[in-house]
């Protein structure tokens, strides 16, 4: 048990010495580029972008929405509605045919239960 203890912590050192010997590279690299630590990609990051990329970043998504706008609109015409106001005739209409088709369910729902 005691050497499985040991044997843990040496994993854990060495988990530790590589990351340190990660870091010591990219100062090093710093050093010899004389590169500022936002430009070097450490440890898996991605370097930082500059305002100037941003903004073109940003103005190319624009463009990008404003075309894939412009063609779903040319698609197709706008969709009516298909509620709106009703006269009271044509809510009693639908309220007539909800209620059967409601009875007519009700009623299979019976015969199924009795089966």
């Amino acid at each position: 048990m005691n050497s499985r203890v040991l044997e843990l912590a040496i994993e854990a050192l060495e988990g530790q010495r590589a990351e340190i010997e990660l870091e010591i590279q990219a100062l090093q690299i710093m050093i010899k580029d004389g590169a500022t630590p936002q430009t070097v990609a450490a440890g898996g990051k991605r370097a930082g972008r500059s305002a100037a990329q941003r903004k073109a970043q940003s103005e190319r998504m624009r463009q990008y929405w404003q075309r894939k706008r412009a063609s779903k609109a040319g698609d197709k015409a706008p969709a009516k509605s298909k509620s709106g106001p009703q006269s009271a005739a044509a809510r009693k209409a639908i309220s007539v045919r909800m209620k059967a088709y409601w009875a007519k369910r009700k009623a299979d729902a019976a015969k199924k239960a009795k089966k």
